[in-house]
């Protein structure tokens, strides 16, 4: 109790001189308005970061590790979704019922699914913004009404981060090589990953229906990876239409996602990027520009 009353008697003391010294007063005044000033910055930054790292907060929940890339083999999450995709996509499979097999022996399907959306994206970007909120969209109403999915699959979806730093970066004399998403891109490049995946992209009719430009490719191929743009959408398919029409494993992309000007326009386009080859219902549409026989 005598403690309290000495700490009370200070603080009356030290706010009547403070009544008394007319100097202090204006400097308290401008330390105040300084500190509010500082708060409102503060409090704007946080923000700023909540809402640019909203992309962020959705693909982080599918995400594929580069923790520890650069590694000899295939180590990170990064390397086995990739490699998996790799190795199934340009096997040379006699029949649905071998590749099905191999899928199955390399538990493909229940770790991945049989068919799924692949996106490189980053923490923050206009276009990784514009994809979170399509993919939600989608997800949502998936297979309902105006929605339909052809081949009856669920909606699946994984994620790597080309700006995710990992414990090794530091460990690499140079630049380039600090960055993991840069030595992931690297090893499957020496994997010949990208060459082949843009040799089959490339001649997809949505590149000749969308008129994308040409060197989006030849970037690809070459594994420029400073050059990709975020977020890149892939569609890998392993089912049995897409082994049917010549199109198994990795069949489509998107680089970049500024296409459409709502939500909904660009989860239409996600939804006909799925429905890229006909499934159940063997149905041309004229209106999937994925599709051959697109009519603009």
């Amino acid at each position: 109790m005598n403690i309290l009353k000495s700490i009370n008697a200070s603080f009356t003391k030290f706010w009547r001189w403070i009544k008394e010294t007319a100097w202090v007063q204006p400097l308290l005044i401008v330390g105040a308005i300084f500190a509010i000033i500082f708060s409102i910055s503060k409090f704007t930054s946080w923000f700023g970061t909540m809402a640019s790292g909203a992309s962020a907060s959705y693909f982080t929940s599918f995400r594929c590790s580069l923790e520890n890339e650069g590694k000899a083999g295939i180590v990170t999450e990064a390397d086995k979704i990739t490699s998996i995709i790799n190795k199934h996509s340009f096997a040379d499979y006699d029949s649905y019922e071998k590749a099905l097999a191999a899928l199955n022996e390399d538990k493909v399907i229940e770790t991945y699914g049989k068919k799924f959306y692949f996106v490189i994206v980053e923490e923050s970007c206009d276009g990784c913004t514009n994809a979170e909120k399509a993919f939600e969209t989608l997800r949502t109403n998936w297979n309902t009404s105006g929605w339909s999915i052809d081949d009856g699959e669920s909606f699946r979806i994984h994620s790597i981060f080309a700006d995710e730093k990992s414990t090794n970066d530091s460990s690499y004399d140079l630049e380039e090589d600090k960055v993991a998403f840069y030595r992931y891109a690297t090893k499957f490049y020496t994997e010949d990953f990208w060459s082949q995946a843009a040799g089959r992209l490339e001649v997809a009719p949505y590149r000749q229906n969308a008129s994308v430009d040409i060197t989006k490719y030849e970037d690809l191929a070459l594994g420029e990876s400073s050059k990709w743009l975020t977020p890149t959408i892939y569609l890998v398919d392993f089912t049995e239409y897409a082994f049917d029409a010549d199109r198994f494993g990795i069949s489509e992309v998107v680089f970049g996602f500024t296409t459409g000007i709502s939500d909904y326009a660009r989860a239409t386009l996600l939804q006909q990027m799925w429905n890229h080859i006909p499934g159940k219902s063997g149905a041309a549409d004229s209106t999937n520009p994925f599709r051959a026989e697109y009519q603009n």
